[in-house]
């Protein structure tokens, strides 16, 4: 997003704009650089303009990490829906699209799962937010063990389980790019056989 300062804002839509512009900062310059002062030069307001919507620099950036976990859940979403067979071939799916948030949107990851804002319980729609991430992939795995597909055991750590196993090669990918760009491991084929790996685990005898 460039420089936004010629544009004319309703009070509506600036918490919006600061939100997309402290995004685009982050991804540029890392959360430490990020102030609520220059992103309201960066936005032409008043340097106090931000104020109205964040109290604080911990408030923008609970909010940008809020907005990014409603986008990463509605890209599962979206990705379970496409995917009109079993549990296994949506954990897939899901597993996919949130490998691919986090490749386009590397340093709002960061952030999501960092530690600048633990704990979440802080920050109340930050935790409902991350809260509803875990919820679809619980749902998915609870409806796999209701159907029979996946053996009886407890959901909640089979759920961690699942995410933990996705969630390490992002992590991989995003610290250690190198032992992906190097083309000894494909990344669609790893997250591939990391769910396999995992799904043979949990499947019904």
């Amino acid at each position: 997003m460039g420089d936004t300062s010629s544009k004319n804002y309703h009070h509506g839509n600036l918490r919006q704009v600061l939100l997309q512009t402290a995004e685009d900062e982050l991804a540029r310059c890392g959360s430490e650089k990020l102030s609520l002062r220059a992103l309201a030069r960066k936005a032409g307001v008043s340097q106090t303009a931000p104020y109205r919507h964040f109290v604080d620099k911990n408030a923008l950036l609970a909010a940008l990490a809020t907005r990014g976990y409603i986008d990463l859940t509605t890209a599962m979403i979206r990705s379970e829906q496409n995917v009109p067979g079993s549990p296994l071939d949506k954990l897939r799916a899901v597993s996919h699209s949130y490998v691919d948030f986090a490749l386009a949107h590397p340093a709002l990851f960061k952030l999501m799962f960092g530690p600048a804002l633990e704990p979440h319980a802080q920050h109340p729609e930050l935790f409902e937010a991350s809260r509803q991430t875990f919820i679809l992939v619980h749902a998915i795995v609870r409806q796999g063990v209701e159907d029979g597909v996946f053996r009886q055991d407890d959901v909640e750590y089979l759920t961690n389980t699942a995410w933990a196993g996705v969630h390490g090669i992002v992590t991989l990918k995003l610290d250690r790019s190198e032992l992906f760009d190097r083309q000894i491991i494909d990344l669609e084929r790893q997250i591939d056989a990391s769910v396999d790996i995992f799904l043979s685990g949990i499947k019904k005898i």
